[in-house]
């Protein structure tokens, strides 16, 4: 009995020191750049005034059209923009919808709207600007009504056209 015990105490004792553990660390620098972010806003509305049932209205453009509305995005300057927006929009009122097809322009100078060019749906655009330093791009909306049936419901038609600009 007294050789078990012995046995057991050295194996026991054996086992237990082979269970040394050791451990290890590093780390690693953790950084981030800031930029300014990002806004965006409207002024002015889209009108085509008066229309006539079963005529077509004519097309509104944005580079020449001194009233159109204006977008104003604005953020870190020198960085690119994902701009996105619907390829139509609904004109809802008292009959069927009428829908508007958008057109839009953009430059980063707002003194350049007449020689603006066009920005389709998931287009890049570039703020005016240094990186650090606000930037600005701008962008003008024009765009189409389609025909107008000869049997709508007179009446005032309004909608929302959305535009979407993101880092």
């Amino acid at each position: 009995m007294k050789k078990l015990m012995l046995v057991a105490a050295m194996v026991l004792g054996t086992t237990a020191m082979s269970f040394a553990q050791t451990s290890a660390n590093t780390g690693v620098n953790v950084t981030a750049t800031v930029i300014q972010g990002l806004t965006l806003t409207a002024t002015g509305t889209l009108g085509f005034g008066t229309v006539v049932a079963g005529t077509t209205p004519a097309a509104l453009s944005a580079p020449t059209n001194g009233s159109a509305p204006m977008f104003t995005a604005t953020g870190d300057g020198g960085h690119a923009l994902t701009v996105t927006y619907l390829a139509t929009a609904s004109l809802t009122g008292p009959g069927t919808a009428l829908t508007f097809t958008p057109s839009v322009y953009g430059d980063a100078s707002s003194a350049n709207q007449a020689t603006s060019t066009s920005v389709a749906s998931g287009s890049p655009v570039t703020l005016s600007g240094s990186t650090g330093s606000p930037g600005n791009y701008y962008f003008w909306l024009g765009g189409a009504l389609s025909a107008i049936p000869s049997n709508q419901m007179p009446g005032a038609y309004s909608g929302t056209f959305t535009l979407n600009v993101s880092y």
